[in-house]
């Protein structure tokens, strides 16, 4: 089987796709996928490290911009069509994947003017702009929940949000101190997280030899976080991103970050105990739903952006660390949330999509 899967530019859309290009090596080991994401994503940084081959379009969003780039990106839009066209010449894929983000656009609209089988998958409960102007030209809508099927009509198929393997592989951890806190933002960090954590630090004190912060910043707030942890004694390991980050949630006691739809799969699957902080402008505020979806299982713990502050989040990690018992409860109950064959049901999908061109 050879595959293209398109998008990226976050993890939220670019580590779905991986795990399901696993799925499809697994089933086919003389199966060739491509990955075709932007110029500007973190697929550069991502793709080549996990295996797989990657080429670029010199595309970029036009919402939330200046006019000159908009017009500029918009250009790119079509520079970027026909650079997708020229990739289906070239690797003659069986199928085409697009999984989100700004390079989905171009190569899905490119599959569907050479009529290619193709598939989209959507993660959160609203679809983003390119899947929701594309969805009705596809052959199937792989959709988290169904929150999200009415987008795509008969299209949509609930096959939850694929996870990579070594995530489901994450044993039950066994928690001493010192007790290990992993916080990020969402593979480009989050400013407002960054900042609750370091006025924390003064609330937690007294916990200062039995914690030991993991810390994923994105760039802007590397130095200030770690020269942060760094004034007040407190043992961190702060990077502005993280490979392996599997290897980071196995030694996590506790969780502190964002809630995208890729972020809870995760945290299900690995079976770990959170504090979600949803982004409070996510899309129709998909995030909140997240989270609270979680909360009301007894899955994790909730704060929302507008209550965050060092005071809040500190009395919430000593709460959950303090008290194993409970930790252990939380755990248990994420990963009882989890769907853990999701890129088995959208390889299947593809399948079907290839049959139907037949």
């Amino acid at each position: 089987m050879r595959v293209i899967i398109a998008g990226g530019g976050t993890g939220g859309h670019l580590f779905p796709g991986i795990a399901v290009a696993r799925e499809i090596q697994r089933r086919d080991s003389a199966s060739s996928t491509l990955f075709v994401g932007a110029e500007q994503g973190i697929e550069a940084r991502i793709v080549p490290k996990e295996g797989f081959e990657l080429q670029t379009l010199p595309v970029g969003g036009i919402k939330g911009v200046g006019a000159v780039r908009q017009v500029r990106n918009l250009a790119g839009i079509a520079a970027s069509v026909f650079k997708a066209r020229r990739i289906l010449r070239e690797f003659k894929p069986d199928a085409v994947i697009g999984v989100g983000g700004y390079a989905s656009f171009p190569m899905l609209t490119a599959a569907i003017l050479s009529s290619y089988p193709r598939v989209i998958m959507e993660q959160n409960a609203i679809p983003g702009l390119a899947n929701r102007v594309l969805g009705r030209w596809v052959d199937f809508a792989a959709v988290t929940d169904t929150r999200t099927q009415s987008y795509f009509g008969n299209r949509a198929v609930v096959t939850g949000n694929p996870v990579r393997p070594e995530f489901k592989s994450i044993p039950p951890k066994h928690h001493v101190a010192p007790y290990t806190v992993l916080i990020f933002g969402g593979s480009q960090g989050a400013q407002s997280i960054n900042r609750a954590v370091m006025d924390a630090l003064a609330g937690l004190r007294d916990w200062k030899e039995k914690l030991r912060f993991v810390h994923q910043t994105g760039e802007r707030q590397l130095d200030e976080v770690k020269n942060a942890y760094a004034r007040k004694g407190f043992q961190a390991d702060v990077r502005t991103f993280f490979n392996n980050f599997h290897e980071q949630y196995a030694a996590a006691d506790l969780i502190v970050s964002r809630s995208g739809a890729t972020t809870v799969a995760e945290i299900k699957a690995a079976g770990r105990a959170a504090i979600l902080i949803p982004f409070p402008f996510a899309t129709d505020d998909h995030q909140m739903k997240n989270a609270r979806s979680m909360a009301e299982e007894n899955a994790a713990m909730l704060i929302p952006n507008s209550e965050l502050g060092g005071e809040r989040l500190a009395a919430a990690v000593l709460d959950l660390i303090g008290d194993p018992e409970r930790l252990k409860k939380i755990e248990n109950n994420a990963r009882r949330m989890a769907i853990l064959d999701a890129e088995q049901r959208i390889v299947d999908l593809v399948e079907r999509a290839i049959v139907r061109h037949v």
